[in-house]
C-alpha cells in the first residue's frame, strides 16, 4: 500500500466519521418530535443520496459514472429547502403546544 492509497482510505474514514458526528448532533439538537422526525428523514435521505452518487462514480460504466456533476451538488441545493421545512415543523409544534 502506497501513501496515496493510505491517504485516500484515511480521508474517507475521517470524512465518514465527520458525517456521522454531524448527523448525530444535527438530530440531537432538535427539541420537538415532528422536527426530530424530519431531521431523521432528511439525514437518511442525504446518506442514501451520497452513497448512490459515490456508488455511481465508482461502479457505473463510463457515460453514467460521469453524472456526478449534476448529482453531487444536489444535497447542497436541498439544504435551504430542508431548513425551511424544519422551521415550519418547529413553528407548527410550538403553535400546537402553545410555547413561545
Amino acid at each position: 500500500m502506497d501513501a496515496g492509497m493510505a491517504g485516500g482510505i484515511a480521508g474517507s474514514v475521517i470524512g465518514c466519521m465527520g458525517g456521522l458526528i454531524g448527523t448525530y448532533f444535527g438530530i440531537a439538537s432538535t427539541s420537538r418530535p415532528h422536527e426530530r422526525a424530519l431531521a431523521i428523514r432528511f439525514s437518511v435521505a442525504c446518506w442514501i443520496w451520497m452513497a448512490a452518487v459515490i456508488g455511481m462514480v465508482c461502479f457505473a460504466p463510463r457515460p453514467w459514472g460521469q453524472l456526478v456533476v449534476p448529482l453531487g451538488p444536489g444535497i447542497t441545493l436541498a439544504i435551504p429547502w430542508c431548513n425551511r421545512k424544519l422551521a415550519l415543523a418547529r413553528a407548527e409544534d410550538e403553535a400546537s403546544t402553545g410555547d413561545a
